[in-house]
């Protein structure tokens, strides 16, 4: 069996763990280097590897390159990058020779979709602003209880038992909102809830569907709480009317699939 090597560019370890520990199980023929600018120089451990961050000047013969955060200074470094690019953040669509891109997972949905969606309302995790988002949450949560003050990376304002919506050019999500219509011309309600990872998306179609929807899996049972969605395996059609379905799922896992199936897609592993 082929081995292949790739490279994978983060600045975060949240999604970059998840990444890696995905690659470890699903693609084992595959030998992984780590490249970053704010990690660089660090270790990232797994539960069955460890991996030094290198600057990303430093790109080895890699044949495939995994762009997990915004390239920032690096991107004329990237840019050198002579192969194969799975990228995240949207900085090399149509500025290298072949670049698969991976969406946010409520665009992916959207854009699975074959029907004109009338509006839709998303209800998002705090894992949208990766893992400074989270540890936000979890030290709101853990100061509410000790009546304190958190020091916070990304939330001005407490998200901790709390919602936050997306209306108003101030909202946090605002910007997040503006390039969900940006990349699917839906203009998306966004509200954040105080989960890590789980999310919701709610469409309405304008006129009736008919479809099965078979980028995500019906379900065969009922689930009562979004931890349960959380364990199930990819995408899940909570519910279906001719005129409105339910998709949930994990934020993280969502974008790591996409991850998975590219590197399938350039390998033919999945052949």
């Amino acid at each position: 069996m082929r081995q292949y090597s790739a490279a994978i560019y983060a600045n975060e370890n949240l999604l970059l763990s998840e990444v890696l520990e995905r690659i470890e199980n699903d693609l084992p023929t595959f030998g992984i280097n780590v490249y970053g600018s704010s990690l660089a120089g660090t270790m990232v451990t797994t539960a069955t590897d460890e991996y030094h961050v290198n600057s990303a000047e430093s790109f080895g013969d890699e044949e495939i390159l995994i762009v997990l955060s915004d390239p920032k200074a690096d991107v004329d470094a990237i840019r050198k990058f002579d192969g194969s690019v799975i990228d995240l953040t949207g900085s090399f669509e149509g500025l290298m020779d072949e670049v698969f891109t991976i969406e946010d997972p409520v665009t992916y949905i959207l854009k699975a979709l074959d029907a004109d969606v009338a509006a839709a309302v998303a209800t998002v995790p705090a894992s949208v602003f990766g893992k400074s988002g989270i540890d936000d949450l979890l030290n709101q949560t853990r100061e509410l209880f000790a009546f304190s003050n958190a020091e916070t990376k990304v939330f001005d304002e407490r998200l901790a038992f709390n919602m936050f919506f997306s209306d108003g050019k101030d909202s946090l999500l605002a910007g997040y909102r503006e390039k969900l219509k940006q990349d699917t011309g839906v203009d998306v309600d966004v509200r954040m809830i105080a989960v890590s990872t789980g999310f919701v998306l709610d469409v309405y179609f304008k006129k009736e569907v008919k479809s099965n929807f078979t980028f995500a899996k019906a379900s065969e049972e009922s689930f009562s709480t979004l931890s349960d969605v959380i364990g199930a395996d990819g995408l899940v059609l909570i519910s279906a009317t001719e005129t409105r379905a339910t998709f949930a799922g994990d934020y993280i896992h969502t974008i790591v699939r996409q991850v998975t199936d590219a590197l399938k897609d350039i390998t033919g592993e999945d052949e």
